[in-house]
């Protein structure tokens, strides 16, 4: 239950944070001409970015916390008895079963 809600806000912070650093104006002038004008507008010329690394910043640390967690809770007993090879394994049946009834169809012949 806890592992379920965990992934589910690693994916939602993720959606969040790549949608953040796309908003987000670049070196060039790029940014403009994708909307990052409008956030200019909103907040000031430097408002935008800089509440933007400040949102990208907490996101960030937010996800790595998530992650770690989802590492931390995620290990349950059913997952570890196979870390190690061949333990928890069933052994492969390997002996081989020459009844008649398992012959299948009959190859045909020449007999021209």
């Amino acid at each position: 239950m806890l592992y379920s809600i965990l992934v589910f806000l690693l994916v939602l912070v993720s959606i969040l944070l790549i949608g953040i650093i796309l908003l987000q104006s670049g070196q060039g002038d790029m940014g403009a001409a994708m909307g990052g004008n409008t956030m200019n507008q909103a907040f000031g010329s430097e408002g935008a970015d800089k509440l933007l690394v400040r949102i990208t910043t907490t996101l960030a640390a937010v996800f790595m916390v998530l992650a770690i967690s989802i590492q931390w809770f995620g290990k349950t007993d059913d997952i570890e008895r196979f870390d190690s090879v061949g333990q928890g394994l069933p052994a492969v049946n390997t002996e081989v079963n020459n009844t008649d009834e398992n012959e299948g169809i009959p190859l045909p012949t020449d007999t021209e």
